[in-house]
């Protein structure tokens, strides 16, 4: 595969460009397709579902990429990216942006303006899939995106946010920083919810070890005035040589209508390469949540999946994997009902 196109598609163009000459558009398309055949039962299987489709991937899309010199010593980037998903559903289709900003880069690093995935979320997508199979029923097993919520409040990081700006610096001895501010959307006249957030973090990169951390905090979330979601995050990974591994840690707390939401949880990947492809494993858990500083029994998330890609050319790999998850029964604000998943899923993922 081309690295650097994959970590476009699930970043979304998000690290600063090198300057150069004015081009593009540049024209690239990531694409994962899967066959699911699972089950998912409810109520400790007193309602199972039979799962036999096909999916598109999460992180699919089609990237548009312009870049220009400018006079000053810096360069442009206007990056305009569509969910490839919206281009199959029939008469019914629609063009749906999935991110969608222009950057400014230069000496101190790069701002940008638009709309994006940002690092809170990226951070996590350590899975070797680009989370291209996280929330998706069935198919959903260790991916660091399953962590990312409290399920008490049905608030999370896994989210694209719009009307913000954000900078990354530059490489400083394989430290860089980043930040972004998110602005919700204009309050109504005598509306006291005014959704907004801001991110900042910072990556270490120093041989084969890279540490990242990031810290996020919403107010007035889901645009109810006094809501305030935190979290922070640390992802470390390390190419051992043989195989590679990754750990996140996430801690998040809501002040929820006067009541205070706390989850913690983790991820793990093993990525094992073979001379054809990679074998690769995921565990992930959100514990059990706190509500008021009680813990709320049966309240957590766990989940796993372990497969196999092989490598069928530079932009090609297929891949067969198996996955289980399983949500208690109060794990949701409605509570009283568990949900366990299971699917194995054969697929092929194309990036040019």
């Amino acid at each position: 595969m081309k690295k650097a196109l994959v970590a476009a598609a699930v970043a979304g163009a998000f690290v600063a460009p090198s300057a150069m000459a004015a081009e593009g558009p540049s024209i690239n398309i990531y694409y994962p397709m899967a066959i699911i055949m699972g089950d998912t039962e409810e109520n400790n299987g007193a309602t199972s579902t039979a799962a036999e489709t096909i999916v598109d991937g999460g992180g699919s899309r089609l990237m548009f990429t312009w870049t220009d010199n400018l006079n000053n010593g810096m360069s442009l980037t206007a990056y305009a990216g569509f969910n490839t998903a919206s281009f199959t559903e029939g008469n019914g289709s629609t063009i749906r942006s999935r991110n969608s900003h222009i950057s400014l880069s230069g000496e101190m690093g790069s701002i940008a303006l638009g709309a994006n995935e940002h690092f809170f979320e990226i951070d996590a997508i350590i899975d070797g899939y680009g989370a291209d199979w996280a929330l998706i029923g069935a198919g959903q097993g260790g991916e660091g995106l399953n962590t990312q919520f409290i399920g008490l409040t049905g608030s999370g990081f896994t989210r694209r946010d719009t009307n913000s700006v954000w900078f990354n610096s530059n490489n400083m001895n394989g430290l860089t920083f980043r930040a972004a501010y998110i602005m919700g959307a204009d309050a109504e006249a005598d509306d006291s919810a005014d959704p907004e957030g801001y991110q900042v973090g910072a990556t270490y990169s120093a041989g084969a070890l890279t540490a990242k951390v990031a810290v996020a905090n919403y107010s007035d979330e889901g645009a109810v005035a006094g809501n305030e979601l935190d979290g922070t995050q640390f992802v470390f990974t390390y190419d051992f040589g043989s195989f590679s591994a990754g750990i996140g840690l996430i801690d998040m707390e809501e002040s929820n209508a006067g009541t205070q939401f706390e989850s913690n949880g983790y991820f793990l990947n093993v990525t094992m390469p073979v001379s054809t492809g990679r074998v690769i494993v995921n565990v992930a858990e959100n514990g059990d949540q706190d509500r008021a500083g009680a813990a709320v029994a049966d309240s957590g998330f766990q989940g796993w999946d372990v497969g196999y890609q092989h490598d069928l050319s530079a932009n090609t790999y297929g891949f067969v994997r198996y996955a289980e998850s399983e949500k208690g029964a109060n794990y949701s604000e409605v509570g009283g009902t568990t949900l366990d998943t299971n699917a194995m899923m054969l697929g092929i993922v194309f990036s040019y």
